[in-house]
């Protein structure tokens, strides 16, 4: 019989609109960071500009400032210190060339350092010390001629570069909401992916349950319509097969009706117990005796079973129950090669009453154990696809769970979970 296509899988369109939300959410998420980040380097670069910018005006500042002061040049670096302690200045010195200190203020970060070789720089030389920057510049006379004896004294001016640091701040908060923005927006393409997953199975969920309504109620009417005249057509066989001899040319085609009709009538039983409703007649049972007459029924010498851990009794239908084991034990043998074992295991697992029936065929094709509930779905000739979703609904009418897998050796596994039972009753 041939497999229908399967039903619980979104849409193409879905996935796509999906896929393309989560594609298009990363994009602007990696955009977000990029620009930040952009913005962000190109701000320190322009606060290192701006400090060293600033660290000059400040040395020039001090330096027209600091020629009428050099009578009392200690008095006159402490009030240059307080002039410019906004804009930045933290410590400021007057040095001769061996590296003798005339005058200081405020705090130095390190060790100043004797002019260099050759003499003091002809030019202002910009160092970073710690969080500071430091300038080192001749201090011209008025004439081009140093005012401090002897020739060759400089200046040397830390300053802290409060501007600069707050743009650098500014850069790094862009920087910080541009990631949080990327990381909220990746936050909520996952939670509307996940919410389009949820809604795309909960729609296949009722696509599936109206399928399966209008599965039941064909097989129903189906059923019933099919009985009476299949038991009529076996009854006139069976009357025929009394009356001739069976060495007569007709007695094999009456045979091969007979076997036809009870087939039939085996495939309408199916039907029907797909589409039957009512309620769960759940009482105590033996679950290694109920596990034990399945495997009678079978009747293989193949079938092995484990019932050294079952509970010594549990709330089931116990006709119901019994028609799910013979359908897995059945399925089981058919399934396994010759010679090859299948075990069926009956255990009490946290709380539940667990059932496992194992072959050792080729298992579930890759992506068809869950198709296997579907009704009609099936890869045997002579199969209808109706037992292991019969099952399943016998299953869920218990409150329990059926599953299909591989086992990692080989062979499919089939496991039945039944809690305890509750206080009502439950329906199929």
């Amino acid at each position: 019989m041939a497999s229908p296509p399967p039903i619980d899988a979104p849409s193409h369109g879905t996935r796509r609109a999906r896929w393309g939300m989560l594609a298009t959410t990363l994009v602007m998420g990696a955009a977000l960071v990029i620009t930040g980040l952009t913005t962000y380097l190109s701000n320190r670069t322009a606060a290192d500009s701006v400090a060293n910018a600033r660290t000059l005006d400040i040395y020039r500042g001090v330096r027209r400032n600091i020629r009428d002061g050099l009578e009392a040049p200690r008095a006159a670096l402490e009030e240059l210190l307080e002039d410019f302690g906004e804009q930045g200045l933290r410590y400021v010195a007057l040095v001769e060339p061996g590296g003798t200190l005339v005058a200081t203020a405020g705090e130095p970060l390190g060790q100043l350092q004797g002019a260099p070789m050759g003499g003091p720089p002809r030019e202002p030389m910009l160092i970073r010390v710690g969080d500071r920057l430091r300038l080192e510049a001749p201090l011209p006379g008025r004439r081009g001629r140093p005012m401090i004896s002897p020739r060759g004294a400089r200046v040397v001016i830390e300053v802290e570069p409060l501007m600069a640091e707050q743009l650098a701040s500014t850069a790094r908060n862009h920087l910080l909401v541009s990631a949080v923005a990327a990381v909220l927006l990746l936050i909520l393409a996952l939670f509307f992916w996940r919410t389009g997953a949820r809604a795309d199975r909960a729609e296949a969920q009722l696509a599936r349950d109206r399928r399966l309504a209008a599965l039941g109620e064909m097989s129903a009417v189906l059923g019933h319509e099919l009985r009476n005249p299949l038991a009529s057509l076996k009854g006139h066989a069976q009357l025929v097969l009394e009356r001739i001899d069976p060495e007569a040319r007709g007695y094999k085609n009456a045979e091969r009706v007979v076997r036809e009709a009870e087939r039939l009538e085996m495939l309408t039983r199916q039907i029907l117990d797909f589409a039957r409703t009512g309620s769960i007649d759940r009482a105590p049972v033996d679950p290694a005796e109920l596990l034990r007459g399945a495997a009678d029924q079978v009747a293989d010498p193949r079938v092995q079973l484990d019932v050294r851990a079952a509970p010594a009794a549990w709330d089931l239908d116990r006709d119901r129950m019994n028609q799910v084991l013979v359908n897995l034990v059945k399925n089981a043998v058919q399934a396994s090669p010759d010679g090859a074992a299948v075990d069926a295991r009956c255990a009490l697992e946290d709380g539940a009453l667990v059932f496992t029936v194992r072959d050792r065929g080729d298992g579930f094709p890759p992506g068809e154990a869950e198709a296997a509930f579907e009704p009609f779905r099936t890869h045997r000739v002579q199969g209808t696809g109706l037992g292991l979703p019969i099952a399943r609904r016998i299953v869920t009418a218990h409150g329990g769970t059926i599953e299909a897998l591989n086992a990692p050796d080989g062979g499919a596994v089939v496991r039945v979970r039944i809690p305890p039972a509750p206080t009502a009753a439950t329906t199929t």
